[in-house]
């Protein structure tokens, strides 16, 4: 198994990296799979900007082909998908989320979230609001979204997102 999933994190990774126009510091990619869907997207630290780059911003800020850009965002979610299935083919209970974060060396952290967010209050923005707040350091400026976080905090203070 640990073959495998170091297999399909090395795809991922280099998926990411042929998506990115520029050099950058740390990626910090986040998929949530679902029986019925789901999604991927990261954000990006370039080596020029101080500010996180959204992965579905790209094809505005640079001069990237749309389609193409779209066939690699649906590939990153197959790799996701597949990742989990490798964890129920043995036999491992499936997360419901997962974040990967990159760094320019080659070192990588995986968090994996077993928190069936379907069955919380939280909606999806509620809980990007909350992954940025974790692993972009970025402190929502509205006095709701802060509150959003705080309460997260406070019903899940092992900070499981």
């Amino acid at each position: 198994m640990e073959r495998e999933l170091n297999s399909q994190y090395k795809k991922i990774a280099e998926l990411v990296n042929k998506m990115i126009p520029e050099p950058w510091e740390i990626i910090h990619l986040y998929a949530q799979i679902s029986d019925t869907g789901g999604g991927v997207y990261f954000y990006y630290k370039s080596e020029q900007y101080e500010d996180y780059v959204y992965s579905l911003e790209l094809t505005k800020l640079y001069n990237i082909n749309k389609a193409e850009h779209d066939k690699n965002e649906y590939e990153l979610y197959k790799l996701a998908k597949k990742l989990q299935a490798i964890f129920k083919e043995n036999n491992q209970e499936p997360w419901y989320s997962f974040t990967m974060s990159l760094q320019k060396n080659g070192k990588f952290k995986m968090h994996f979230d077993y928190t069936n967010w379907f069955d919380t209050e939280y909606s999806f923005s509620d809980q990007m609001i909350i992954w940025k707040y974790k692993y972009l350091n970025e402190k929502p400026q509205d006095q709701k979204l802060q509150q959003i976080i705080d309460k997260y905090l406070l019903e899940y203070p092992e900070n499981p997102i």
